[in-house]
């Protein structure tokens, strides 16, 4: 029984000082340093309002002096948040949503939330099952960008989920805040361009049907063209993927044609390498047999030859301005959030790969 009773109390004081030995630090030792209660450091920890500036610098400085590292999971469930935001995208391959998740990282980060970013390979069942995991987990909010934006099951999903969400790059028009970039404005200018450079065969290889990015492209191509009084020929709308190896199929069946393209607008960052190779197999080269504009300004556009006509906009804004606008309706959680829509400029950066015909 003594052993007993020796083990017992041996376990209590391992459990005090931890597996070091020393004395855990708790928040009342921080409360007692900083002479403050430690209800203020509990609403300092987690950004509640209502501290003063001065006693805030001083929890924050007796945290530092201590070196007190507060217990994140007892902070969740005493106060009802994970501190956690989900990232769902549909395709891990693109560097532009690296990017995105860059920008949202520097806005979540200093108001200590983790941001998860999971990818669904563009597949609307896995979209479903991460907007469900991202609930159980209790997650505060979701930035998305699903691959249909009509799609009822994923609809479903984020209304059920009752988590504050907005769209990046994509839309549920009057039901959501969206952020995206002005892709309409982008390429009706890099219509007029190619138009001004006596183009009126203008192809598009894009993908994303269903989707913001998709209807703005095309609606401005078909206002361009009828600007001009020009229609566009619907067989050279290739629409229905983003891929490389799409890319490079249909850029060889257009360039294949009686009458191809004498120009191509290939908006996708993947697709630009398949677009170049079918060019390169057929022995076609950029603007001697086809003049190319691309979305998405990348460092393969800037370093290919020659460089490639780029329509650019800064996904890293884009992932700051989702960030932000999502803090400001998780701060605000009463009543239903205002739907606003947020665009980012693009602009037109001129090089060599287009010729006056």
């Amino acid at each position: 029984m003594a052993n007993d009773k020796r083990t017992t109390g041996d376990k209590g004081r391992a459990s005090e000082k931890g597996v070091t030995g020393k004395k855990r630090l708790t928040v009342h030792d921080v409360a007692q340093h900083a002479g403050v209660s430690t209800g203020t450091v509990s609403r300092v920890i987690n950004d509640v309002p209502g501290v003063g500036a001065d006693v805030a610098r001083r929890v924050r400085a007796a945290i530092d002096d201590l070196g007190w590292l507060p217990n994140i999971a007892a902070q969740n469930i005493r106060a009802s948040t994970s501190r956690m935001i989900g990232f769902i995208f549909s395709d891990i391959r693109n560097p532009l949503y690296a990017t995105m998740t860059k920008g949202a990282e520097g806005v979540f980060g200093p108001r200590g939330y983790l941001l998860v970013s999971s990818s669904s390979d563009g597949r609307m069942e896995r979209e479903v099952d991460l907007i469900d995991l991202f609930r159980r987990r209790r997650a505060d909010g979701l930035i998305l960008t699903i691959a249909d934006e009509d799609n009822q099951e994923v609809r479903s999903a984020i209304s059920r989920s009752g988590i504050s969400f907005v769209m990046l790059e994509r839309a549920l028009d009057g039901e959501a805040t969206s952020i995206s970039a002005d892709h309409y404005g982008g390429t009706r200018q890099a219509v007029e361009h190619l138009k001004q450079m006596g183009h009126r065969r203008i192809a598009m290889i894009t993908g994303g049907r269903g989707t913001l990015v998709m209807r703005e492209r095309l609606r401005a191509l078909e206002d361009a063209m009828a600007a001009g009084k020009l229609d566009p020929d619907p067989d050279l709308l290739r629409l229905d993927s983003f891929d490389a190896e799409y890319g490079y199929q249909q850029v060889q069946m257009l360039m294949g044609k009686k009458d191809p393209p004498t120009a191509i607008l290939c908006l996708g960052v993947r697709l630009l390498p398949g677009v170049v190779s079918g060019l390169q197999n057929m022995g076609k080269t950029f603007p001697g047999d086809v003049s190319l504009i691309c979305s998405n300004d990348t460092e393969t556009a800037s370093i290919l030859t020659p460089p490639i006509t780029a329509i650019r906009y800064d996904a890293h804004m884009l992932g700051k301005m989702a960030a932000a606008v999502l803090l400001e309706q998780i701060d605000q959680k009463n009543g239903k959030p205002e739907v606003k829509k947020f665009e980012i400029p693009t602009e037109l950066v001129l090089r060599e790969s287009v010729r006056r015909i």
